[in-house]
């Protein structure tokens, strides 16, 4: 049961006029509400201090209380409204695109809307203390397994389930990221860079996948999704990668408020001037009709700009007050995010509105609620409300739990600034969009495989048979995920027919209805694709294990970089590897990629003419072997092999029967007659 806090202010704020006003945009939809300025937030200014901002109180009026930073506060609201707020206006219902059928997918719209979470009180977090604590025990317990699972995960990363564990035809439910976040990422390139030591929990490898690039396919003009499939065959285990493109449409008018966090650690290594820089350039990405609100916390909070429109208010206004921000006093995250809430919540005009808060904080927290785990409760509050999160977590040690725990719990993402590069290229005209704009709410991913298919190991975040221990997420405008995973293929035999589908089910974030996308493949067909996608894929993944193993206190210079060279040596054209390769070459000092496997792979085809039953044929090159199915109906074995090499063909009949053949530089076919138990190829 949740117990509704409401504190009234004997002083309600005062609204102000502009001085230049700003012309309206002729097409533009402003929302409803006038633009509330506290100059007070920053330090108490007088008149003098509030007309540097352009401003000037309505009448000569002097300035109101509300806002002002306030010791010791409790949650509630930092302002009341000066007069009732107009009720919404009903906004015409939005009609879903349709969907186009193309010969390799096919989309069908279906399932039900997700059940809605009881939406929260005002002020949505006012618990009685035995509620609270029975949800404090709950949460320390869950994010403890969860820490420890990972780690595990983590420290036995080249473990294989035993076959009788694997099952064989299921519907895996997947979750590559459930927050779709950066800041790990970003923060181990700069530790590695630096020398800086890193800790397992420290290390994501799905985040590090899907920090680089990978190959996608770009979504029609009607379609919210696209993919892209490849495989590669190593023995009894198929390696896939599936690359997921989000679209990037017209975005819905923003509501946007920006927590920032002011208190004296936000000095340190200049994250501050990050913060200028990065709210500055993101002003001017912002298109009219979207309103913003400023939030400011230390170990109290303050909201210096509440409903300012773009188009309609002056932008240097906005700008002015960022730039007046300053680091002071501790750290009460909790207080801040209360807040942020109260303030988002305040406006009611919110139909058809993408609703946005960006929480811009080190996370050094030192006052009020420090425990993360019940901070981050707040995330889910935000999300029931249809508030999405986004996090920016700012300085070398910020508190990544704090932030992952938050986004974590509120589906969204984060990312991490430690230089003004990456300011820019978050928050510049290529990068902010993908920080504020969602295309699909509660996005469940699922791989249908067929019985000769089985999952042995996802590197992703989570994977399940069970649709319910999976965690939806909420999709970026713009952005990729690559699923990567090895599949178990039975008795070693890859059957080149057998269907493989992606199941994409979300709902709509303009419509707010379910939608349903199919991608179907084959074996076969993946096999068929430039197979860049996993390689990439299992070379980072083996790169996060010597990260792992060095953060372990163990030697990542031995057989994790054996297996890291081996495998980025088959990518001698990818700028993102030969970096990590200079990484590397800075952990464990210089090392060489193996010439055996940096010749360029040819497309080979082996024909059989036999007068026994084969089951499949391999390709065996310099100690790796490649195997693809054989039946009655299909005769021809496909490989990409490397050119020039004397390589070992093993077609698996009554008995084994083996030959050596020549792979020619520019590929070709291969014939191999059987007769009489004897095997020709030429």
């Amino acid at each position: 049961m949740r117990r509704s806090l409401v504190v009234l202010l004997a002083v309600a704020p005062v609204v102000y006029t502009l001085l230049p006003s700003a012309p309206a945009a002729p097409s533009a939809k402003f929302p409803q509400g006038q633009l509330i300025v506290r100059p007070e937030c920053f330090g108490g200014m007088d008149y003098e201090g509030g007309a540097s901002l352009g401003l000037q109180p309505p009448g000569g009026q002097g300035y109101g209380s509300a806002g002002s930073k306030r010791k010791g506060s409790v949650a509630g609201p930092a302002f009341a409204p000066s007069a009732p707020p107009p009720p919404p206006v009903a906004a015409a219902p939005l009609k879903a695109p349709a969907t186009k059928p193309s010969a390799n997918r096919s989309f069908d719209a279906g399932g039900a809307a997700p059940e809605a979470e009881a939406a929260p009180a005002d002020d949505g977090f006012a618990l009685v203390k035995e509620e609270r604590k029975a949800a404090e025990s709950v949460a320390k317990q869950a994010a403890a397994a969860k820490d420890v699972e990972r780690d595990n995960q983590l420290a036995d990363s080249t473990q294989r389930p035993a076959p009788s564990s694997l099952e064989w035809g299921a519907t895996v439910f997947l979750s590559n990221d459930d927050s779709m976040s950066l800041a790990s990422a970003q923060r181990v390139l700069w530790a590695v860079m630096h020398d800086t030591a890193l800790s397992v929990r420290e290390i994501r490898p799905h985040e590090l996948l899907n920090y680089f690039s990978f190959d996608t396919v770009t979504p029609d003009a009607d379609q919210t999704f696209d993919v892209l499939a490849s495989a590669e065959q190593q023995g009894d285990r198929l390696s896939v990668a599936v690359s997921v493109k989000g679209a990037t449409p017209p975005g819905l008018p923003l509501d946007l408020t920006w927590l920032v966090d002011r208190s004296g650690s936000m000095s340190a290594e200049g994250r501050m001037e990050y913060v200028h820089r990065a709210l500055t350039l993101a002003t001017d990405q912002l298109h009219a009709g979207d309103r913003v609100d400023i939030v400011l916390f230390d170990d109290a909070v303050c909201t210096p700009i509440q409903n300012f429109v773009v188009g309609r208010d002056d932008l240097s206004v906005l700008k002015n007050t960022i730039q007046q921000i300053q680091p002071e006093g501790s750290t009460d995250v909790d207080l801040g995010l209360r807040e942020a809430y109260t303030v988002a919540k305040s406006h009611l005009d919110t139909h058809g509105r993408n609703r946005r808060m960006m929480v811009v904080t080190d996370a050094q927290m030192n006052t009020g609620d420090v425990d993360p785990n019940t901070v981050s409760e707040i995330g889910k509050a935000f999300e029931s409300d249809g508030v999405r999160l986004t996090g920016v977590g700012v300085g070398t040690d910020f508190n990544d739990q704090v932030l992952d725990m938050l986004t974590e719990k509120g589906k969204g993402a984060y990312v991490y600034v430690g230089s003004d590069a990456v300011v820019d290229r978050l928050f510049g005209a290529t990068g902010f969009d993908s920080l504020v704009h969602t295309i699909a709410h509660d996005v469940h991913f699922s791989m249908n495989l067929p019985d000769s298919l089985a999952m042995e190991r996802f590197y992703g975040e989570e994977a399940s048979t069970n649709r319910e221990d999976v965690q939806p997420i909420n999709y970026y405008a713009g952005t990729s995920q690559v699923f990567l995973q090895d599949l178990a293929i039975k008795d070693g035999r890859a059957v080149k027919t057998d269907p493989v589908e992606l199941v994409i089910e979300y709902r709509d974030a303009v419509t707010g209805e379910p939608e349903k996308r199919v991608f179907r493949t084959t074996v076969g067909a993946m096999l068929g694709t430039d197979p860049h996608n996993v390689r990439k894929g299992m070379a980072l993944m083996a790169w996060s294990d010597m990260l792992t193993a060095q953060a372990m206190g163990g030697d990542a210079c031995g057989n994790e970089l054996r297996t890291y060279a081996s495998r980025a040596a088959r990518l001698p054209d990818d700028a993102e590897i030969g970096f990590v390769n200079g990484l590397v070459r800075k952990q464990c000092g210089d090392f060489e990629l193996p010439a055996v496997v940096t010749n360029r792979g040819v497309p080979f085809k082996v024909k059989v003419d036999s007068d026994i039953q084969l089951a499949s044929a391999a390709l065996e090159c310099a100690g790796e072997r490649v195997t693809d199915g054989l039946s009655a109906s299909d005769s021809v074995a496909s490989f990409t092999a490397p050119a020039g090499q004397v390589c070992e063909l093993v077609l698996a009949g009554t008995v084994d029967m083996r030959a050596e053949v020549e792979v020619p530089t520019t590929g070709g076919d291969l014939r191999c007659v059987i007769r009489g138990g004897r095997i020709s190829c030429g």
